[in-house]
C-alpha cells in the first residue's frame, strides 16, 4: 500500500468512517487480512486506525468489530521507528495501522501488523497476540510481542517494511512476505511459532528477496509491487502479489500476478517461466485478477489487491479489497475499498484462478429460505414481460427451472426453462426495483446477475451494477411478487439453488427404447419413449443448452433457437 496522490489526513478519515457506518455488505475495507476462524465466527482484520476488525457468520455479511489498539494507544516502541503525527511538539507514530494479516498457531492468534508514513519507507512491522477472538470470552486480551527487528529505513537497505502475510509450509516452518516497491521489493522470512518472530539464524533478516517490479526508466526504479501473499500446495509455493498502484478509488491499477516455486526462497517463475525478480529489467507474474477497463464501471472491481486465502470443507476461498464505484472515495470520482470474496479453482495444469463464479452452469430450482417457496414467473407463463412470483413448488411448472450460464466474469446469464429464449432482466427507474423476463436479450448490464454463495449454502443474488438484492418483500410467505431491495440481513432475501441437471438427476437414457426423429432435425425434435425423465441436450464440448422433464408418450422439443451443429441427448 503506497501512494503519494493523496494526502495522509484523507486516508485516515477514510477509514474512520468505513468504521462507523458498519456496514453489512458490501462491507468496506482496506488491505483485508486473510480470514481467519474462532468459534464459530470468521474474522478478517484491515487498514485502519488501532488496526480495523470486521466479523461475519457466513463470510458474505460482516459487522465492525473492536481493534487491539487505538488511534492513540498503541505499543510505545513503534515511536522509535516511525513518527509522523506530532503530540506536545515530539514526533509520534499516528496510529493508523496498515495491511495486517493473522495466523493460528501455539494455541493462540498472531496478528502482524505495519505502521508506516505515507509515500515513505519508514516503516516497522510488528506482532500482536490474542487466545482467542472473541470478545465475550474471559481469555480475551492482546498482547504485543514488541519489536520483532523488521524495520525500514534501513542505511542501504532498499527495502519498505510493510504489508506482512504469513503462511504455514507443509513440514509446519512459518514464513512471513513483506515489502513494497523498492529494488528488494517483496522478501521471506522465517518466524519462530512460539515467539512470533523471525530466526536469528544468518541471512534470514531482512530476508530473502523473491519478488520485485521494475518500472524504469532507471536502473533503481520500483515504483510497483506489495501486498503479497504466498500459501503451498503439491509441491509449490504460490506467490501472489500487486503490481499497479492503490490507493486513488477508481483510479487505482493495482492488479494481481503469480508465479511459484518448489523453494518458499524462491527463485519464483510465472506460467511462461519468467522469473518474479528480474532485476533492472521487467520481472515476470501471470495475472489473475485485473480490472476490465474496457468495461468501465460495468466491471464493478476496480483495483483488486491484497489476497487473502482461507480453506474450509475442501473449499478455498479467496478474500480480497477492490474499489467499488457505488461508493465514494475522497478527491476521486468514486470507488470506496470494499470486501471481496471469491474461489480459488485449480486448472488441469496445476496453476490456480480466481473465479468469483460461485455456481456451476446448469438447470436450478431456486427457493426462498424464508418462505420456503420457488422462483416462478407469474402465473406460471412463460410470456416476453412477465414479472418473477414465488409459488409453492410444483415440479410440473418449468417456468419454476432457471438455466445458469456463467459470462467468466463472475457474473450469470439467467434463463427461464420454460422458454430458454427468456432471460432474466433487473427493471424499473435505475434496473434495480423489479425482475422481469425477455426475450429481448442484448447483454446489457441490467440483465447480468451475480451470485455469492455463503459457507452455509445460502446464497445471495444481485443485478451486476447494483447493491439491492433479490427478495421476497416484507417476508412475505404468501404467493407474491420477487423484487430488489437493499440487504436486510433477512432469509427473505437468502435463496438456495438446487441442480437439476446433475449426472445424478439426469440418468441416462436406455438406447434401445429412445426413438427421436427427425434426424438432422429443423425446428422440432421428437422423441418417443422417455416419460417422466430429465433430457439434456448439450454441445459436442458439454455444454448443456437445453433442459426437459418429459411427459409420457411422445415429447417434441422446439430446438429452432439452437445454432446449425451436432448435439448430444442424455
Amino acid at each position: 500500500m503506497k501512494s503519494t496522490k493523496i494526502p495522509l489526513l484523507i486516508l485516515i478519515l477514510l477509514f474512520s468512517a468505513l468504521s462507523l457506518t458498519a456496514q453489512d455488505w458490501r462491507a468496506g475495507i482496506h488491505d483485508p487480512s486473510s480470514i481467519v476462524k474462532c468459534k464459530d465466527t470468521y474474522w478478517v482484520f484491515g487498514t485502519g486506525d488501532g488496526i480495523y476488525s470486521m466479523y461475519s457468520k457466513d463470510l458474505v455479511t460482516w459487522k465492525a468489530g473492536p481493534t487491539p489498539f487505538t488511534k492513540t494507544v498503541f505499543p510505545t516502541w513503534i515511536n522509535t521507528y516511525v513518527k509522523g503525527a506530532t503530540v506536545g511538539g515530539v514526533a509520534v507514530f499516528h496510529g493508523n495501522f496498515w495491511a495486517p494479516d493473522i495466523i493460528y498457531m501455539n494455541n493462540q492468534y498472531y496478528l502482524y501488523y505495519s505502521c508506516s508514513e505515507w509515500g515513505t519507507m519508514t516503516s516497522t512491522i510488528g506482532c500482536v497476540t490474542n487466545k482467542t477472538l472473541d470478545p465475550a470470552d474471559p481469555n480475551y486480551n492482546w498482547v504485543d510481542v514488541g519489536f520483532l527487528g523488521i524495520w525500514s529505513y534501513q542505511p542501504g537497505l532498499a527495502l519498505n517494511a510493510i504489508d506482512p502475510s504469513v503462511t504455514r509450509g507443509p513440514d509446519g516452518k512459518i514464513w512471513m512476505v513483506y515489502g513494497s516497491f523498492n529494488e528488494r521489493g517483496i522478501v521471506v522470512t522465517e518466524i519462530d511459532s512460539v515467539t512470533g518472530k523471525p530466526k536469528s539464524y544468518n541471512n534470514n533478516l531482512p530476508g530473502t528477496s523473491i519478488a520485485h517490479s521494475w518500472t524504469g526508466p532507471n536502473s533503481n526504479s520500483y515504483a510497483e509491487g506489495e501486498g503479497a501473499c504466498m500459501f503451498y500446495r503439491d509441491g509449490y509455493y504460490y506467490l501472489v502479489y500487486n503490481k499497479g498502484g492503490c490507493c486513488a478509488g477508481i483510479n487505482s491499477s493495482y492488479y494481481m500476478v503469480i508465479g511459484r516455486s518448489t523453494s518458499p526462497k524462491g527463485p519464483f517463475y510465472d506460467k511462461a517461466g519468467k522469473a518474479l525478480r528480474n532485476p533492472g529489467a521487467t520481472s515476470g507474474g501471470t495475472i489473475v485478477f485485473k480490472h476490465d477497463d474496457a468495461r468501465g464501471t460495468e466491471d464493478r472491481f476496480y483495483g483488486p489487491g491484497h489476497f487473502g486465502l482461507y480453506s474450509e470443507n475442501g473449499t478455498d476461498y479467496v478474500s480480497f479489497h477492490y474499489y467499488d464505484p457505488n461508493w465514494p472515495y475522497p478527491d476521486q470520482p468514486s470507488g470506496g475499498p470494499t470486501l471481496g470474496l471469491a474461489k480459488l479453482v485449480w486448472g488441469s495444469d496445476g496453476w490456480p484462478s480466481i473465479s468469483m463464479s460461485f455456481l456451476d452452469k446448469g438447470v436450478y430450482t431456486i427457493k426462498n429460505i424464508n418462505s420456503g417457496k420457488v422462483l416462478d414467473l407469474q402465473l406460471h407463463q412463460a410470456i416476453n414481460g412477465r414479472y418473477l412470483f414465488q409459488y409453492t413448488a410444483n415440479k410440473a411448472y418449468t417456468t419454476q427451472q432457471w438455466l445458469l450460464s456463467p459470462l467468466g466474469t463472475g457474473e450469470y446469464t439467467i434463463r427461464n426453462m420454460g422458454d430458454t429464449t427468456l432471460y432474466l432482466e433487473a427493471t424499473g427507474t435505475s434496473n434495480d426495483e423489479s425482475l422481469r423476463v425477455t426475450s429481448a436479450y442484448t447483454g446489457a448490464i441490467n440483465q447480468k446477475f451475480r451470485l455469492i454463495q455463503s459457507i452455509n449454502g445460502s446464497v445471495i443474488v444481485y443485478p451486476s451494477k447494483s447493491d439491492k438484492l433479490v427478495e421476497i418483500p416484507n417476508a412475505y410467505t404468501a404467493d407474491s411478487q420477487v423484487k430488489l431491495w437493499y440487504n436486510t440481513n433477512h432469509n427473505c432475501q437468502r435463496w438456495t439453488f438446487t441442480r437439476l441437471d446433475s449426472p445424478v438427476a439426469v440418468p441416462s437414457l436406455p438406447v434401445n427404447a429412445v426413438r427421436l426423429y427427425p434426424n438432422p432435425v429443423d425446428d422440432y425434435l421428437m422423441v418417443e419413449g422417455v416419460g417422466g425423465q430429465w433430457l439434456g441436450i448439450y454441445t459436442i464440448d458439454g455444454k448443456l443448452v437445453m433442459a426437459r422433464q418429459t411427459s409420457n408418450g411422445t415429447e417434441k422439443l422446439d430446438v429452432s433457437q439452437l445454432s446449425a451443429g451436432t448435439y448430444m441427448l442424455t
